[in-house]
């Protein structure tokens, strides 16, 4: 197996939020990646990957220097699923052939779904690791997909098994098909009588950030000291954790009180302890507090778009906002022993109550 050389990779990261967003570009620069670019969302990331060029008309690719888009699904404005279909799609697109990973704490099957149909490399589900992190990055540069061009798809071939394309399962025939082995100029295609293209393009990116092959095949294609590093460098940010965690709460209860005192404005409430209970969910469980995970997601749940307002509704809310207080507080680390199984059984209690009323 290759070496991989991660100070020459050129990664845009697009988060929301400033403190997932610093994390993500802490672990890249402490994994060695030298070249690291941020947005706030999706249509600023845009932006920057349009620049004046696009609008006269001229050749994008590769004139962002982007190597790969590391990005949340979840973001207001233009999400990460929308950003991905501009950069498969899109006449401005700088390359639509861009590796994409797509990082988010909403993994359920729905939204991985429809990370795949969008054309997705790679998804890595919130709380992650550096070597999570280090090893999608490395998949996406040692095992590259076919890309597949057909009507309704344009992206990695979505089937991670080595099999031959099963042209009579879509009904294609062998004429409709064609293979292209290089180039990414897709305008040629316009005039063929073809329904699919197959790109098995060069590996470009394992070209580029080659350094050699590992004296052992069990070494990791990265330097072990490096991803070591890397996870210092994630716990050394737990105080930091600790501070957002505390902010986070003050937000949760503002939008709780706003939501009792003026039941009009309860849904717009609501939508923000979503995106709270959203991130809560994420990031608990990468320094050591699972259980702000466990309770960010069922925050997360009972607060969606479908929930019914009622006062009973609002009391669980808080029950879930006090349950994350007392973690972070008293610091109830990993399952937190007798402690935790005392504030589980409280969140059950809570949503008992909650189910007789």
């Amino acid at each position: 197996m290759a070496r991989y050389d991660f100070s020459r990779l050129s990664v845009l990261v697009v988060e929301d939020s400033r403190f997932m967003r610093s994390l993500l570009v802490t672990t890249l620069r402490a994994l060695g990646v030298e070249r690291v670019s941020t947005a706030e969302n999706g249509q600023e990331a845009i932006q920057f990957m349009a620049p004046a060029a696009a609008i006269q008309g001229e050749s994008l690719v590769g004139k962002t220097g982007i190597d790969m888009i590391i990005s949340d699904y979840v973001m207001p404005v233009v999400d990460g699923g929308m950003l991905l279909r501009w950069i498969r799609l899109a006449g401005k697109s700088p390359d639509r052939f861009m590796p994409f990973l797509m990082v988010s704490a909403a993994a359920d099957k729905e939204v991985l779904f429809a990370c795949r149909d969008a054309g997705v490399d790679e998804f890595m589900a919130k709380p992650f690791s550096a070597e999570g992190l280090a090893k999608r990055i490395t998949s996406v540069v040692e095992h590259p997909r076919p890309y597949i061009y057909c009507p309704n798809y344009f992206g990695p071939e979505r089937r991670r098994q080595s099999k031959p394309f099963e042209t009579e399962r879509r009904k294609t025939t062998d004429d409709e098909i064609e293979t292209l082995y290089s180039g990414k100029d897709m305008s040629k295609m316009k005039n063929k009588k073809k329904r699919v293209w197959i790109f098995k393009l060069p590996k470009s990116l394992k070209q580029k950030l080659a350094t050699g092959t590992a004296k052992d095949s069990n070494e990791p294609p990265f330097d072990p000291e490096l991803l070591k590093a890397a996870e210092d460098k994630i716990q050394n940010m737990a105080t930091d954790y600790s501070d957002w965690v505390k902010e986070s709460i003050e937000e949760l209860q503002q939008a709780h009180h706003r939501a009792v005192e003026d039941p009009d404005q309860a849904s717009e409430q609501f939508a923000t302890m979503h995106t709270l209970a959203l991130e809560l969910r994420g990031q608990g469980g990468i320094f050591g507090y699972p259980l702000i995970s466990q309770f960010g997601k069922s925050l997360y749940d009972i607060t969606n778009e479908h929930a019914t307002i009622t006062p009973q509704l609002l009391d669980l809310v808080d029950s879930h906002i006090d349950l994350v207080k007392v973690v972070i507080n008293q610091k109830v680390a990993g399952d937190g022993g007798e402690t935790g199984r005392q504030l589980l059984q409280s969140l059950a209690e809570a949503k008992r109550k909650f189910a007789d009323s």
